[in-house]
């Protein structure tokens, strides 16, 4: 066999190599994000200037942000990304909490529809508000991405993790294949934001 087969024989074995490590390293990556995720956790005393409840999933963040709100760890509660077809009725039915509340201290964004969306929604009226320090609600396994966009719009105010387990359990990749698939398709955004 001459030296040019040879190593042509050599470089077509190196390319399937090269690709089952990178597969491995994807899969070790997503399992260490999901790890994160399911052991996320926040500071049952934390407070901030206000909150930001980032919609989807569930009503669970709404209504997490909700509590929040009530129990005063915030002065106002930007519930971004609702949309335009509901109405508050149905926010507060979905999510809970006292009417005398969801009047004083609660503003519904309707613009955003997507992280990106949210972020510019709440730059918007995080900066018309002066506040220095958010407490940002969202599903433990959306907050990386969610941090990270939020933070590019806003690079001076403060952000505060206040992960809420929701309808994707990261907990339970393994077993629930609707847990896997939205913890994973999750992950992959949140690592293509990480190379923006």
């Amino acid at each position: 066999m001459s030296g040019e087969k040879r190593l042509k024989k050599r470089r077509t074995g190196v390319v399937p190599a090269i690709g089952v490590a990178v597969l491995l390293l994807a899969a070790l990556d997503f399992v260490l994000f999901a790890n994160r995720a399911a052991k996320a956790d926040h500071s049952p005393e934390v407070t901030g200037d206000a909150i930001v409840a980032l919609t989807g999933g569930s009503g669970l963040r709404i209504a997490a942000g909700v509590e929040l709100v009530t129990r005063g760890r915030g002065a106002r509660l930007l519930i971004s990304g609702v949309n335009p077809d509901v109405p508050v009725e149905d926010l507060i039915t979905l999510a809970g909490g006292a009417a005398d509340v969801w009047a004083c201290c609660v503003d519904i964004g309707y613009v955003a529809e997507s992280t990106r969306g949210n972020a510019e929604e709440t730059a918007v009226w995080a900066y018309e508000r002066d506040y220095k320090k958010l407490i940002i609600v969202t599903s433990d396994y959306h907050m990386p991405r969610s941090l990270i966009v939020l933070q590019k719009s806003m690079p001076d105010i403060e952000l505060v993790a206040w992960p809420v387990r929701t309808v994707n359990d990261p907990a339970s990749i393994w077993s629930d294949p609707d847990s896997f698939r939205g913890v994973f398709l999750e992950w992959a955004k949140w690592r293509v934001t990480t190379f923006e």
